[in-house]
């Protein structure tokens, strides 16, 4: 059974699809929000919260890790992909179960 949550979709298997609202986009576009602010308020929706600091992904990219306090799990966020979600597209973020000492410590610190 899939659950749906406003712009979330959570599936079984623990993967969510993220697609923003237009007028989000529109008050993001705007200034009122930042593209952070509102993928936060998005996956509020769903138990997940950003965790720990961003880190370098590669040469040319950041990211951070989400943690889904429902599933268990955590996702990697790379943050060029916000660009998909103010395009008004979907991002999908895979489900990672095997969560390390380290990073059970960035939960547990929250």
């Amino acid at each position: 059974m899939n659950n749906r949550f406003d712009e979330c979709k959570r599936f079984k298997n623990g993967n969510i699809n993220i697609r923003f609202f237009e007028e989000n986009i529109e008050d993001c576009k705007a200034g009122k929000f930042s593209d952070i602010e509102l993928l936060s308020f998005a996956l509020e929706n769903v138990d997940c919260y950003i965790i720990g600091e961003q880190f370098c992904l590669s040469n040319y990219a950041m990211g951070c890790l989400i943690y889904n306090a429902y599933m268990d799990c955590i996702y990697i966020l790379n943050f060029n992909d916000l660009d998909i979600l103010l395009q008004g597209k979907t991002l999908k973020l895979y489900a990672n179960f095997n969560i390390d000492n380290d990073t059970r410590e960035l939960i547990e610190r929250g």
